[in-house]
């Protein structure tokens, strides 16, 4: 070959290489232009892992047969021993960044040829010589080998004549290849970077709505503790359905105020929100007061009256103590959460309302439904998402932020008395059976007990609550006391009855439920034992 033909060959590749940003394109030109350089009959292109443990066949063209499969075959450049595996010729060009040129490697000692035996059984091929060129980047970092085999020329070797021109296709193929990967490499990461940017997007627009600003709470309903935060989730979660909540919990939990807040958080807000106590009225005055009646349908109705299911037309209506409601008038509040239907008192027209109904009671439904005293398919319906008001003793951390609100509150325009640490001490250990309305009207109290200037202290809270330690502490022994073990029995036994009225603010038939006792008994043993409510004398002058 001319040299004027192996200088047209380069500018070719060349100008090729500089077009070509696919790596695949790339090596076949590059295959193509060692083959018209070498006339081998067959060439292939390795390339180094990214952990520079194996040479991977990435293209190969034999006999004109051009393939790239970077799954084909490799080459292992360490043995077991993690050593160089320098008898093979290839990790020997990699490693030693030497060019090797075997005219006849059936009689080349020092080398094993192994792999490329393997390499011809899976292509139908048979090498006789083999060349194999470093491809250098940089003059430094090797990326991978040029294999060439059966090369044409007499002797069956390379000859000194096509070293350098071949060495400087080596050195032109390296720099494409590294580039050509680097511009796949940026490609994939600008594709990943774009994906990323909408992942983000999405995220920042999922956070940006979720820190909205959210409904205003109504004015007392405090707390950040983990038990009412899961309530108001639960809240801004069903706020924008119109689907019916059943709120859930002990008397003075505050259920009103979590209604309010569903229908504030609601896109009900701006039409009315109408509550209605359902225990307050015998049935026949809570049917004229929910659904309305007609001129004449009773003794007393002069005119037509709206009922509050019309007045809540487009808002919320809440249905407070639903346990309580009269088993005949269920029916038509099941009525009118399926159909949105009502009919007044005394009349036969049926009317089309729009309410959303958030219900609440204290009581156990399940059980009414056992004893026949509530409707199982009203609670179903009532039933569709169920929040639990916590009582106050399972949220502690939130009574201080209570005792602020509901002090200045109680004292209006004037100044706030200061607690005192033994007030507020009583007032955080006290379990609060009447849960957050027991602990407002207390604040109440003890802000018209305090003069002016003066510390809230033990002294205005009630005797319960402002002598608990001390009383508790003077009545529960450390020891077991000497005596038959009838009196000592005895004397236990009053201890645990005291205590449990304690608990439940000295409520006799609620700690007689909790003990599972009549309530006679507990009058019984309170009799016997002399066991009196602080502040109220005692027999015997104890």
């Amino acid at each position: 070959m001319s040299n004027e033909t192996i200088y047209e060959d380069l500018l070719d590749l060349t100008t090729a290489l500089a077009k070509e940003r696919r790596v695949e394109a790339l090596l076949v030109h590059v295959l193509e232009a060692a083959l018209r350089l070498s006339n081998a009959e067959g060439a292939a292109i390795f390339t180094l892992d990214r952990l520079a443990r194996h040479l991977h066949r990435v293209c190969f063209n034999y006999r004109g047969v051009t393939s790239s499969n970077q799954a084909d075959s490799r080459i292992a450049l360490y043995d077991k021993s993690l050593t160089p595996n320098l008898r093979d010729p290839a990790t020997f060009a990699v490693t030693t960044a030497t060019m090797v040129n075997v005219a006849d490697i059936d009689n080349a000692p020092g080398f094993d040829f192994s792999a490329i035996r393997e390499m011809d059984k899976t292509i139908g091929f048979r090498s006789r010589s083999l060349v194999i060129m470093p491809l250098f980047v940089d003059g430094e970092e090797t990326i991978g080998t040029l294999q060439l085999v059966n090369v044409r020329e007499r002797g069956g070797g390379l000859s000194k004549t096509l070293v350098r021109p071949l060495q400087g296709l080596a050195a032109h193929a390296a720099a494409a290849i590294r580039n050509a990967r680097l511009f796949e490499e940026n490609q994939r990461l600008i594709k990943q970077l774009g994906r990323m940017n909408e992942e983000l997007l999405q995220e920042n627009t999922r956070l940006l709505s979720k820190a909205k600003p959210k409904s205003s709470k109504p004015k007392g309903l405090i707390g950040n503790s983990p038990p009412i935060e899961k309530v108001f989730d639960l809240i801004e979660r069903a706020a924008g359905s119109s689907v019916p909540i059943l709120l859930l919990g002990e008397t003075g939990t505050g259920k009103e105020m979590m209604a309010n807040y569903i229908h504030l958080s609601s896109a009900r807000a701006e039409r009315s929100f109408i509550a209605q106590n359902c225990a307050a009225l015998p049935e026949s005055l809570l049917e004229s007061e929910l659904f309305g009646h007609v001129r004449g349908a009773f003794t007393g109705a002069i005119g037509n009256k709206a009922g509050l299911a019309h007045e809540a037309h487009g808002g919320t209506l809440f249905l407070d103590e639903v346990g309580d409601m009269p088993l005949g008038l269920q029916a038509k509040v099941l009525r009118l959460l399926q159909e949105g239907e009502v009919r007044r008192v005394g009349s036969t027209k049926t009317e089309h309302v729009d309410v959303r109904i958030v219900a609440a009671t204290n009581a156990n439904l399940e059980e009414k439904i056992d004893r026949g005293e509530f409707r199982k398919d009203l609670y179903y319906r009532l039933n569709v998402f169920p929040i639990i008001v916590p009582p106050l003793r399972e949220r502690p951390s939130d009574i201080p932020g209570l005792i602020d609100h509901f002090l200045k509150d109680a004292v209006g325009n004037r100044e706030v008395p200061p607690l005192s640490s033994e007030a507020l001490n009583a007032l955080l250990r006290w379990s609060y059976p009447g849960n957050v309305r027991e602990l407002k009207n207390i604040l109440e109290r003890a802000v018209l007990l305090a003069n002016r200037g003066q510390s809230i202290g033990p002294q205005h809270l009630p005797p319960e609550i402002g002598g608990f330690r001390e009383q508790r502490s003077t009545r529960l022994p450390g020891f077991i006391p000497d005596g038959d073990l009838k009196t000592i029995v005895g004397l236990y036994e009053a201890l645990v009855i005291e205590t449990k009225l304690r608990e439940v603010n000295w409520n006799q038939s609620h700690a007689a439920r909790n003990l599972k006792v009549s309530r006679r008994t507990i009058v019984e043993k309170l009799n016997r034992y002399d066991i009196r409510r602080p502040g109220t004398p005692m027999r015997n002058g104890f």
